[in-house]
């Protein structure tokens, strides 16, 4: 096959095999990659999308690679110190990525009665959780030659994509719907990316992501399209249970509470807790995962609930302020439901009145939280009332605050605009 004119040299393109002599300082113990539906193995260092069957393809590890963890924690903190277990084979530049703090909610605590603690992913770079799944997403896209990439986000995805696209020197186009938050349309062109405004919703963008790929020959790296967004949304999970470890091991909590829009950090958390556990860098028994989505658009809560093994797409026009969680037709809905219900979890669904209680809440507590992450608090609350939570408990946020200032200005009681 011949190179397109404007294809770098030396780029990989599908059925390309990354060189075995790639440099490393962390060693990765990458071996090989799983379709999560039908069981195949992929060739990991290989372009990858889906596998033939349709199913998404799942990061395995040669666990016997995996060292001790007296020996990861002589490392400094951040996203390296967990190489062995993410896909990268040598290190990328990054944004200085650094661990995020795992914070004591005490008022919540001493309300419920049990421990509560919330994982809180505002300080990314970006400002949300999304930075992880891009650092890890196209530092393995660049290892294997990528250099043009095409990807659809609700809002925060796009504009973390954006900022490590500029980084790494990667051609970036985001298809966005047109009730995508403006402040994350103007991350994407501030960072110099192509952005693709799509009459519909998140669902539409995928659609056109799709065909700006099949039309440009660009990497589509749309959620669930590729293996490695997910690996890096696992980091949080690996940070988050090495803090709250002991001397010998790592921890995990008895239930984390998260949102869902497409599910990646449902999948992730899962992922991780079955990783730690095989490596022996922690004991005990995995987290039941709480998925938490608005009324506006809950599609995967409405399957679980009546007990469906398929999601069905949303038939509404979601509009919640919640931007990450309108996602109408989750491409992996089936697995999110599978991962949680084998983790003994459910799904739950809140009001955006809740969402903005929540958002109070957690500032009350000193977290200034996005509304995302601030769901988290009104499904909590239930589940304690019905005795179902029994701690320790993590809140994740996914986000900060200050990227939603409309949406702060109305959970404060004020007015959405000065007068």
């Amino acid at each position: 096959m011949e190179p397109r004119e404007d294809e770098p040299s030396g780029a990989l393109r599908a059925g390309d095999r990354l060189s075995d002599t790639a440099p490393s300082d962390f060693p990765s113990a990458l071996s090989h990659l799983e379709c999560a539906a039908c069981g195949m193995r992929h060739d990991a260092d290989v372009l990858q999308g889906r596998c033939g069957c349709g199913g998404t393809l799942l990061c395995r590890y040669d666990l016997s690679r995996v060292p001790k963890l007296a020996d990861i924690r002589a490392l400094e903190r951040g996203l390296a110190r967990y190489g062995s277990l993410l896909p990268l084979r040598a290190p990328a530049p990054s944004l200085g990525e650094s661990e995020t703090p795992l914070l004591a909610l005490p008022k919540l605590s001493e309300r419920w009665g049990i421990e509560v603690l919330v994982k809180d992913d505002g300080p990314m770079p970006g400002g949300t959780f999304k930075a992880r799944g891009a650092a890890i997403g196209l530092g393995r896209a660049v290892e294997l030659g990528i250099s043009d990439v095409v990807m659809p986000s609700a809002g925060n995805a796009g504009g973390a994509w954006s900022l490590y696209a500029a980084r790494l020197g990667v051609a970036l186009t985001v298809t966005m719907s047109i009730t995508a938050p403006l402040a994350n349309q103007a991350e994407v062109a501030i960072a110099g990316a192509r952005l693709v405004l799509v009459d519909g919703s998140i669902a539409d963008a995928g659609k056109r992501a799709v065909a700006i790929a099949a039309e440009t020959g660009a990497f589509l790296a749309a959620t669930f399209y590729e293996p490695y967004r997910l690996e890096g949304k696992k980091s949080a999970w690996l940070e988050l249970f090495d803090q709250m470890g002991d001397e010998s091991s790592m921890r995990m909590p008895s239930e984390i509470v998260l949102p869902v829009g497409g599910g990646v950090a449902a999948i992730a958390a899962a992922k991780a807790a079955e990783e730690v556990t095989a490596a022996r860098w922690a004991v005990g028994e995995s987290p039941r995962l709480v998925g938490v989505q608005t009324t506006d658009c809950d599609p995967i809560t409405r399957a679980f609930e009546a007990g469906a093994e398929d999601v069905s797409p949303w038939d509404g026009h979601p509009s919640s302020i919640a931007a990450g969680l309108r996602v109408p037709a989750p491409v992996e809905g089936r697995l999110v439901l599978k991962t949680v219900r084998a983790s003994g979890g459910v799904m739950a669904s809140v009001t955006e009145d809740e969402i903005r209680c929540g958002m109070r809440t957690l500032a009350e507590e000193g977290v200034l939280a996005g509304p995302e992450g601030a769901a988290t608090v009104a499904a909590a609350e239930r589940l304690v009332a019905d005795g179902a939570l029994v701690g320790p408990v993590v809140l994740y946020n996914t986000g900060s605050g200050y990227k939603y200032p409309e949406v702060l200005l109305e959970a404060a009681g004020q007015a959405s605009s000065p007068t």
